[in-house]
């Protein structure tokens, strides 16, 4: 296995860094997209509401192997109306149209987290916002939100770990993360160890992921207990 690494360390390291930058952008973009949605399924009843959950419905149901063929091969079938858009150089790549499959998936996901932690917090603390005078968006974004990321870390550090092995099927489209490349040596070498090196790199990510959720669990008031 050493030998393995050693003849394709570039590889792995290319694998490497795209694997990571995958799942760093897709959980920023994904998390950006879901706090709008998390708040609408929590605290909106109408239309809003609706459309929200109809998001988290459709988007978890979804096999994530499903919705990337969909938004890889189905842009293809529109690659005309694309051009006469400007977007054919986004969905032509095969990076930026897994990207877009992450972000879409981990987005329904993290949307729900933050809709249950928003829903735990206790009423007392939102009359206590309204006797301080505070405006709604203000007690959302310094009172509100706060809490429900401290409430929602853990599942958050999940949500991330599961990202990131999710990203190995981009491989199967082309995207050279780590499981893409693991797949392009073995087409090179016939040796299945290259498996349990692309394992052994995805196994020492997920420990140094949980390593810092601890630590930040350690460092943020846990309001839930």
């Amino acid at each position: 296995m050493l030998e393995l690494w050693l003849d394709n360390w570039t590889l792995w390291r290319d694998g490497l860094l795209t694997t990571l930058g995958l799942t760093i952008s897709a959980i920023l973009l994904g998390f950006l997209l879901a706090v709008p949605i998390g708040v609408a399924r929590s605290r909106s009843k109408g239309v809003l509401g609706w459309l929200a959950l109809g998001y988290v419905n459709v988007l978890r149901g979804l096999p994530l192997l499903v919705l990337l063929f969909l938004i890889y091969y189905g842009a293809g079938q529109f690659s005309r109306d694309l051009r006469r858009l400007g977007l054919w150089w986004f969905f032509r790549d095969a990076y930026y149209c897994g990207l877009t499959a992450l972000v879409l998936n981990t987005a329904a996901y993290q949307a729900e987290i933050i809709r249950g932690s928003l829903d735990t917090i206790s009423k007392s603390i939102i009359e206590t916002n309204a006797a301080l005078n505070l405006t709604r968006w203000t007690a959302f974004r310094r009172v509100l939100l706060p809490i429900a990321l401290s409430k929602a870390l853990p599942a958050l550090g999940n949500e991330v770990i599961l990202l990131l092995k999710s990203t190995s099927l981009l491989a199967i489209i082309t995207v050279f993360d780590l499981m893409g490349q693991a797949r392009f040596i073995f087409s090179k070498t016939f040796d299945l160890g290259v498996y349990y090196v692309a394992a052994a790199h995805y196994l020492v990510i997920v420990l140094l992921i949980e390593w810092a959720i601890r630590r930040i669990e350690q460092r943020t008031p846990w309001v839930a207990r």
